[in-house]
């Protein structure tokens, strides 16, 4: 998986406002790199706690996803354990040597505008289209090995960095109406227990004042 992926997408998930401006910049900076090509981009990790529920269903449900064109696999990554501690990994891509040549350069003018303004974004980009064409991404097998270190016998993780394609297009648009995103979250079922919690534990904490 791309390291500079990875930071695409820690970026991407601060300030939205300042990301479409510096957004702009860089288009008007370096003409020949136009953020908006690329969809936005999300980081999942998940982990499994029994190897023997896997079945290769996820695998082939991410590139359904692919092929139907609404996500792309910018980069794939699980580790496997075994009940005896052999550890087994994978990394795949869907782009080419042009398209994270352009990825990279793109978030590198973008880390490097935020760090040193024009000049910095020029340079930032200079150095991620070299560490892509070098193929300076992924994860070491020593760094494998160190996540492989934390994981019980038995199990699984997986890192997905993707693309979402379905929403190009929108985010297109949304910067032409120098829209601003607000807010940006996947919401999970436990979001909605854990929520149920808190308002309980308030009301809770309401009727002790009340008492008193």
């Amino acid at each position: 998986m791309a390291l500079t992926g990875c930071i695409f997408f820690l970026f991407c998930g601060s300030d939205n406002l300042y990301i479409l401006a510096i957004e702009y910049n860089v288009k008007v900076i370096l003409g020949g790199i136009n953020i908006v090509e690329f969809g936005p981009i999300s980081l999942l990790a998940i982990g499994f706690p029994e190897i023997k529920n896997l079945d290769g269903a996820l695998i082939r449900e991410i590139f359904a996803l692919s092929d139907a064109r609404i996500i792309s696999v910018i980069g794939l990554m699980a580790v496997v354990k075994d009940d005896k501690g052999k550890v087994a990994s994978i990394q795949i891509t869907e782009y080419s040597d042009e398209d994270r040549i352009r990825l990279g350069a793109a978030i590198g003018a973008l880390i490097g505008l935020g760090a040193a303004g024009e000049k910095g974004a020029v340079a930032g980009a200079n150095a991620g289209a070299e560490a892509a064409y070098y193929k300076e991404f992924g994860l070491s097998q020593k760094q494998i090995e160190d996540i492989a270190k934390n994981m019980p016998n038995g199990t699984a993780a997986g890192l997905l960095l993707i693309e979402h394609l379905w929403a190009k297009k929108f985010k297109e648009i949304g910067m032409q109406k120098h829209g601003v995103v607000l807010a940006n979250s996947f919401i999970s079922p436990q979001a909605f227990v854990a929520l149920g919690a808190e308002l309980a534990e308030g009301k809770k904490t309401a009727e002790k004042l009340k008492l008193k």
